[in-house]
């Protein structure tokens, strides 16, 4: 008897083997950690990142008073949250808009098309993305791509699109923001160092479409 699993995106139990759903059409592409770069990805990435985290951990931790002290922030603290919202007034300089879809080899892949609305040239721009599932839930862990970054010079006026590709095979939208722009004379809307508290508070929308 076949072994058999469940559809991603419709749910129907499905032969393991199948190469699509027969309910739905959807690909059934094999579990991530059944692919080749995933462990590799592992051995090279995440297990030097985890020795090097807890490596440091001795010296990184805050003693009890340190932490203490952290939960009251000061006057001057509070006061560069305030000068951090303030960098995000006004316009953010671009006009754009996003479509899903699916790459060559069924990724997910998200097309970001630009427009300079200013009269100045972008060196650079960052978004960030919250990858959803079909369910419209954020999908989160380590192989999840937020900060999405762009160093493509834009001219004053001019237009241009830019691609991503996502490595989470289960991500079908994201919720776009663009939380720094940053102008060829030295400038910046926005702030490149920003948290996604303050990302998701203070950050312009962009409205994507499609679904990959």
């Amino acid at each position: 008897m076949s072994k058999m699993t469940n559809c991603k995106t419709c749910g129907k139990e499905i032969a393991a083997n199948a190469k699509t759903c027969p309910f739905c059409g959807a690909k059934n592409k094999p579990p991530i950690y059944k692919r080749i770069w995933f462990w590799l990805l592992i051995v090279f990435i995440v297990i030097p990142a985890i020795v090097g985290i807890f490596g440091s951990e001795e010296n990184d931790a805050p003693s009890s008073t340190s932490a203490i002290a952290e939960t009251a922030p000061s006057s001057s603290e509070t006061s560069s949250a305030a000068d951090k919202d303030e960098a995000f007034a006004g316009d953010c300089g671009i006009s754009a808009s996003a479509e899903m879809g699916s790459s060559v080899i069924g990724y997910p892949e998200l097309t970001v098309s630009i427009t300079n609305t200013t009269n100045k040239d972008i060196s650079a721009i960052q978004f960030y993305a919250v990858p959803c599932d079909v369910y419209g839930d954020e999908i989160t862990g380590w192989t999840s791509q937020n900060k999405l970054y762009t160093d493509t010079s834009i001219g004053a006026g001019e237009s241009t699109s830019i691609t991503y590709q996502f490595i989470e095979d289960t991500v079908k939208t994201v919720e776009l923001y663009v939380y720094s722009v940053y102008f060829a004379d030295g400038t910046e809307w926005g702030d490149k160092d920003a948290t996604k508290s303050a990302i998701l508070k203070n950050g312009t929308i962009i409205e994507v479409s499609g679904e990959s």
